[in-house]
């Protein structure tokens, strides 16, 4: 289950709507239509990562090859986790 489902759920548990799920998702519209919604929502988010920045240039800049080496690691992670919280990388 990714984050924003378990977010959802907490949300829709301390508003006491009905969380039954049926073949074709919550049995109660009120909770659907809030699950849909809060899809939306998510669906609306988009984050723009920084740019790459590859080894020729980061010598360019005067930074070594291990610095593109990390950057594209952390920026590999930081992606990673953003879309874990259901939120879209704008590439």
């Amino acid at each position: 289950m990714d984050e924003s489902r378990k977010q959802f759920l907490e949300f829709a548990k301390k508003q006491n709507l009905s969380l039954a799920y049926g073949d074709c998702g919550y049995v109660y519209s009120s909770t659907e239509m809030a699950w849909r919604a809060w899809q939306a929502s998510r669906a609306a988010i988009e984050i723009t990562a920084p740019k790459f920045i590859d080894s020729r240039e980061a010598l360019a800049k005067g930074f070594t090859v291990d610095y593109s080496n990390g950057f594209g690691d952390v920026m590999d992670a930081y992606e990673e986790n953003i879309r874990a919280a259901g939120i879209k990388v704008k590439e």
